[in-house]
């Protein structure tokens, strides 16, 4: 196993990061790329909710296994720490594809189905992405308003769901990528993320696949999704210095973070994101 350190081994964390504390008490991990006037964003951690083991305590996601009544104000805190209205409140369904949803306050309160990517150019609509070792990705369109929130697992890195995101943002808001603003959330790290031959073929067409997917024992590789969504980004021509990654492990900050590979049954955290 590599070492751990919480920092990718081909990506660090440029600005650093700051976790700062809302008034109702949720803990939110926000990125300097995103610091702006207008811009609502942040990452939950695990702390901050009224959830029980194994679930403690800010748990955000459906169908794991916890009270709903408890994940449904587990969600306002933290769209209340955001300054968000929970009305306008838009989530990806997650299905580990490539699929981008253009989506706005019509569909308020919604979970978009069969997407993995989510974008608004509409004031007062929170995007949410919901993770537990998958890679939360954050976008942001200065010149032209414009906001994103994708979900990157291992099938979507591979499928290329962060190109797809961008894509879609030029497609159909006329966005440069040169001019985005990203930021990549908690994830778990190279240093605890272990991959078999099935994985590790499903990369094999990116040309910098070597640089994200290092050797380990006989038939299985260590595969660093943070580093592989910011070449992804990079290869689309959104600049490296544009690009924030926390450089947080969900494996190893037990404390922090949620991790479904570390702990099997467990909640999720959040990454959301608007226009103010």
């Amino acid at each position: 196993m590599p070492p751990c350190g919480n920092v990718s081994s081909e990506v660090s964390a440029p600005f650093g990061h700051q976790i700062v504390t809302a008034p109702n008490g949720v803990p939110l991990l926000r990125a300097p790329t995103l610091a702006a006037n207008g811009i609502l964003h942040g990452f939950t951690t695990r702390q901050g909710g009224e959830s029980p083991a194994p679930f403690a305590t800010l748990n955000l996601g459906r169908g794991v296994g916890d009270h709903p009544e408890r994940v449904a104000a587990n969600r306002r805190r933290a769209l209340e720490a955001l300054g968000c209205d929970p009305a306008w409140h838009v989530e990806a369904a997650q299905v580990h594809g490539r699929t981008v949803a253009v989506v706005g306050r019509a569909q308020g309160g919604m979970k978009i189905d069969g997407a993995d990517a989510l974008l608004t150019a509409e004031s007062g609509v929170t995007l949410a992405i919901h993770t537990a070792d998958c890679v939360p990705i954050l976008l942001w369109d200065p010149p032209r308003g414009v906001v994103g929130a994708v979900h990157a697992g291992w099938r979507g890195t591979a499928a290329g769901v962060a190109a797809a995101a961008v894509e879609a943002m030029t497609r159909a808001f006329a966005t440069d990528p040169a001019d985005l603003r990203v930021a990549l959330g908690p994830a778990i790290g190279p240093c605890h993320y272990e991959v078999d031959t099935p994985v590790a073929e499903a990369f094999q067409s990116w040309p910098w696949t070597p640089r994200a997917l290092r050797p380990g024992r006989p038939g299985h590789w260590w595969l660093d999704l943070a580093a592989a969504n910011h070449f992804i980004l990079m290869e689309v021509g959104v600049p490296a210095e544009q690009i924030w990654t926390s450089g947080l492990c969900t494996a190893c900050e037990v404390d922090l973070f949620f991790s479904y590979r570390r702990d099997g049954v467990t909640g999720r955290m959040g990454a959301m994101i608007g226009l103010a």
